[in-house]
């Protein structure tokens, strides 16, 4: 209840905190289905570890930790939620997919505009990273086979967070991904809102009023006043826009991307897939015909299912679960 109070002192939407508590309401049952069940039974579930601190509020992340022996390759997972809804607990599903998978998953939770505006949620996810790289060997992960992977505004901070380590960045909590010299070794990149401003750029044919008004909802949340005028300091809101303008590969991770082709956003993972072949960066684009966005959430669907399947061949390829000696 605290946390829907917290959204309403915060000026949040209505539309907003109700679609927040329907999806937390949603992830209890959740745990309540077989599958769901079969797969935490596979991993160990730490709760609530302290990544990183603003003022006297902690920041924190779950892990879930696969069973068998270490070390694990790693996923840090960012929730999607338009930068203002959502949590590790809506998204704990799509973790232990992965840890099912033999990946130990850092889960994080970070601060939710409009209440703490960019750049808050991308420090987080940065101070996550490094929070990764310092301490996830106490859990058998394995910060050496670590990747990244994220949804909708998940994805552009796992984008934002990839280019931070693979290119020299201004900002100050940029700066030290590129100075640790750790680069994600494979990022995953779902249904992503790559460009958070220029909401009016969604104003267009084919895309809904309701599509169109929740996209420009969240850019004016995450930026304020600079969401149609953004200026430099606002550069990693923008991730893709950043990709669109490098000129030589700069050492990125290979990149999964997948996205439905009726998604409102789906012209974003286009374009990161042509920016990225431009450079010749390795990338595994993915479109599954008449899926909206957020698609592969839904588990029951067959194309969800095939996207995980891809995802997963995705990460064998790059990001493999090293078998362990006899």
């Amino acid at each position: 209840m605290g946390r829907w109070l917290d959204m309403i002192a915060s000026r949040q939407l209505a539309r907003r905190i109700a679609l927040d508590a329907g999806m937390h309401a949603l992830a209890g049952m959740v745990d309540l289905l077989p599958g769901m069940k079969r797969r935490m039974a596979d991993c160990r579930l730490f709760e609530d570890i302290e990544y990183a601190r603003h003022g006297r509020s902690p920041l924190r992340l779950d892990i879930l930790q696969p069973t068998g022996p270490g070390p694990h390759p790693v996923l840090v997972y960012l929730h999607g939620g338009g930068f203002a809804i959502g949590s590790k607990r809506t998204h704990r599903a799509l973790a232990a997919a992965y840890a099912s998978q033999g990946y130990l998953v850092c889960n994080v939770d970070y601060r939710l505009a409009p209440k703490y505006p960019f750049p808050a949620a991308l420090e987080d996810a940065c101070a996550a990273w490094l929070w990764m790289a310092d301490h996830v060997v106490d859990y058998e992960g394995d910060p050496l086979r670590a990747g990244l992977a994220g949804e909708s505004a998940g994805a552009n901070l796992a984008l934002a967070v990839t280019l931070a380590c693979c290119t020299p960045r201004p900002e100050p909590f940029a700066r030290p991904l590129f100075e640790r010299a750790l680069r994600p070794r494979a990022a995953l990149l779902y249904c992503g809102f790559l460009q958070t401003s220029m909401p009016e750029r969604h104003q267009r044919s084919g895309m809904s009023e309701f599509a169109a008004g929740i996209a420009t909802d969240a850019a004016r949340s995450y930026l304020g006043k600079f969401a149609s005028h953004p200026s430099s300091a606002q550069a990693l809101a923008d991730p893709l826009c950043i990709l669109e303008d490098i000129r030589a590969e700069p050492g990125l991770p290979p990149m999964f991307i997948a996205a439905g082709l009726d998604d409102p956003v789906v012209t974003d993972s286009e374009r990161l897939e042509r920016a990225l072949r431009r450079i010749s960066s390795p990338c595994s684009a993915h479109y599954y015909p008449g899926e909206n966005h957020a698609f592969h959430i839904m588990f029951w669907r067959a194309r969800a299912l095939q996207c995980w399947r891809d995802s997963f061949e995705f990460l064998r390829r790059w990001l493999p679960v090293q078998a362990q000696p006899e």
